[in-house]
């Protein structure tokens, strides 16, 4: 959802995985192994989010997005929201966002908590989809510490705008009831290409937004006040007014613990 006319709250601190679909678990991580010489245990190093991970490409033709159960959508979970659904190698939103009359009623979804419940410390990465030459009022989103419910929609929104900008947000519950934690505006972030990566992280109360590897933001959003413990990660859209859904979304998704 963009953010117009709002200042910035929070403070600012300063690839891809190859899958089967319907999606898989990320591989995990080894067990450590006694030394063969009968002495200490060998611990293995484990790369952040190896380890109860998702990984997917979106195989499969889906509205909305299920794959197997795996997903919580924002129609069908939360009324008020709408749902994402999928072609082979892309997905977007279903629907244009204020077709139903609030402009806030984005296309969501998480990892659903019976198919895998990630820590608080995780991570969101997403692969650009965007079709050649293509602007409009459209925004692609990953969720961090997210959670769907009836009329309940509640966690951090990371925003990127098909213009050339990012922000931060803490979705409250109910529809249109957010916080703006961190919004600098146009050319926060170079206009997205199809290929480009953005991961979220978030960390305690600090998240870490990458474009690429690099960072573009850390925002502590405890300083906005109420700060979400626990969700689970996921996606969202918001095209409005002269967008065409399918034209910018995601080609993949991984998900997992930090």
């Amino acid at each position: 959802m963009k953010f117009r006319a709002l200042s910035t709250v929070g403070l600012v601190l300063g690839i891809s995985l190859a899958s089967c679909d319907p999606g898989i678990p990320a591989t995990p991580c080894p067990p450590p192994q006694d030394s063969v010489s009968g002495g200490s245990t060998v611990t293995t190093n484990c790369p952040a989010g190896a380890s109860n991970g998702y990984s997917t490409n979106f195989g499969l033709t889906e509205n909305p997005i299920s794959e197997g159960g795996k997903w919580v959508a924002g129609k069908t979970a939360g009324l008020d929201w709408n749902n994402p659904q999928t072609v082979t190698g892309e997905v977007y939103a279903s629907v244009l966002s204020g077709a139903s009359g609030s402009r806030y009623d984005d296309s969501i979804a998480h990892l659903s908590t019976a198919f895998q419940t990630l820590n608080a410390n995780q991570f969101a990465q997403g692969t650009v989809y965007r079709a050649s030459g293509y602007s409009a009022s459209h925004e692609i989103e990953l969720l961090l510490r997210f959670s769907i419910g009836a009329h309940d929609a509640h966690g951090y929104e990371i925003l990127w705008g098909v213009s050339g900008y990012i922000a931060v947000v803490r979705w409250n519950g109910s529809s249109g009831n957010y916080t703006a934690i961190y919004d600098p505006g146009a050319g926060s972030i170079p206009v997205p290409q199809d290929g480009d990566v953005l991961r979220a992280e978030i960390s305690g109360t600090v998240v870490t937004v990458k474009r690429n590897g690099g960072i573009v933001a850390r925002v502590d959003v405890s300083s906005a006040g109420n700060v979400w413990s626990s969700g689970q990660p996921g996606i969202g859209f918001w095209p409005v007014d002269n967008a065409t859904p399918k034209n910018y979304g995601w080609k993949s998704f991984q998900a997992g613990n930090l």
